[in-house]
């Protein structure tokens, strides 16, 4: 990208400025796909980890689970403060700081490590969490660290390095670049800023194509046949909308209400906070045979691909311990637990509508959960488009992800990303006094 003559006055450059920018930026999103790769490896040992544990017995990953929320929950609040939550909430509120020192704590190679570790051990412990929010901050991290190394123009250091380094943690996650882009634009920066489209879009291509190359150009669920079509099917989509955005808002209130609740309880008694947490883990993870440990994507699969039916309360068990480890503040995402509720969920009620496809059906239940949770329907339906190869369901996806999200609007006005972000900033303001 050459720069113009305004952004050459503005960056102070010349051609030899250009190349070290280009240099670190690249550098920057090469670490970025990097962070994601690692993740993926981690999330699948630990799913293999926790297999092997339940062979030996249903108590060992229960002790790990239990164990391992204290301890990640003591050094997250000892070692890394803020490293909490998903990651998400955070470089949305890195966005609305504005260029201030908080800013570069927020966004620090410490919390990027923190990050990298308590993931990791949550991954490796068997919490119900994802890998795409840490991805998301981790990335972010990379991406802002680079103005320590290089000038850029204003419009980049203000928000387009954060939104690519979202977008690219989204894309390499889930090998899904198209819904990275829309989410940076949709959610993480909640507005469209034409002068930063082409460092995000670059970004996520540089951070998948390095997932790519161990990884294959692969789907992330793997490739889905629907078929979709009559009047009845679309009458359907409603009630899809209308459950999925009334379970997912209930859910994103309730975290968004029992998050700042827990998280007082936990200032004044941390070891028992922790300590309870841990073990409604281990005892959701104990009735459902293991299946609320980890993301759930080994689940979703199942029901997905597979056609599997797993056991039927287990859409509940896992929004349960989703849910747990959600308030409890430890770094971890919600894509992967949300959509393998919707699977659960979506296998339950297909036998109430049985003339339908059964894995088009249960798509547009996923799909509608998860709008309803994050209430991003665009981004929805567009990764779930590319989590199964399947472009002939999207817009029938979008219907129900748009049905979900004015729903889920009014059970829950505030999103859950944007009012955690909002919880993050209050206390960032209360700690400067």
């Amino acid at each position: 990208m050459v720069p113009d003559a305004g952004e050459r006055k503005e960056t102070g450059g010349g051609v030899l400025e250009s190349m070290r920018r280009e240099i670190v930026w690249l550098l920057a999103a090469i670490l970025a796909g990097a962070a994601a790769l690692y993740f993926n490896y981690v999330e699948d040992f630990g799913e293999e980890l926790n297999r092997r544990a339940m062979a030996i017995s249903v108590w060992i990953p229960a002790i790990a689970v239990g164990a391992g929320m204290i301890v990640i929950s003591r050094l997250r609040d000892i070692f890394f403060p803020g490293t909490s939550g998903t990651g998400i909430p955070q470089a949305m509120a890195a966005l609305r700081m504005g260029e201030v020192p908080e800013r570069g704590r927020v966004l620090s190679a410490r919390i990027a490590v923190g990050k990298t570790l308590l993931l990791t051990l949550g991954l490796l412990s068997g919490a119900t969490i994802g890998r795409e929010g840490p991805s998301v901050h981790v990335a972010a991290c990379c991406m802002y660290l680079t103005t320590r190394w290089a000038r850029f123009p204003r419009h980049l250091v203000e928000r387009g390095l954060i939104l690519a380094g979202g977008a690219a943690g989204i894309g390499a996650a889930f090998n899904a670049p198209l819904a990275a882009i829309v989410f940076a634009f949709e959610e993480i920066g909640r507005s469209f800023q034409k002068e930063n489209v082409a460092m995000i879009v670059r970004t996520v291509i540089v951070a998948c194509v390095l997932s790519w190359i161990p990884l294959s150009d692969y789907t992330f669920y793997g490739r889905v046949e629907v078929h979709f079509g009559g009047p009845f099917e679309w009458l359907v989509i409603l009630v899809i909308g209308c459950a999925g955005g009334l379970l997912g808002g209930s859910f994103a209130r309730g975290v968004l209400l029992t998050s700042a609740v827990v998280r007082r309880a936990s200032d004044r008694r941390p070891y028992v906070v922790a300590a309870l947490l841990g073990l409604a883990l281990a005892f959701l993870g104990i009735i459902s045979d293991g299946a609320t440990y980890g993301g759930g994507y080994l689940q979703a699969r199942a029901i997905l691909i597979e056609g599997r039916d797993l056991r039927t309360p287990y859409a509940l068990l896992k929004a349960a311990a989703s849910f747990v480890s959600l308030v409890s503040g430890i770094p971890g995402g919600l894509f992967d637990p949300s959509l393998s509720v919707g699977a659960g969920l979506g296998q339950v009620a297909w036998p109430l509508f049985a003339s339908m496809d059964r894995a088009s059906f249960i798509l547009l239940v996923m799909g509608a959960y998860f709008a309803g949770v994050v209430q991003s329907p665009i981004t929805a339906a567009v990764i779930l488009v590319e989590m199964t190869a399947a472009p002939h369901l999207f817009l029938p996806l979008l219907a129900a992800t748009i049905t979900a999200y004015a729903v889920s609007r009014l059970v829950c006005p505030t999103a859950l990303y944007e009012g955690l972000a909002q919880a993050f900033l209050r206390r960032e303001e209360s700690a400067r006094g």
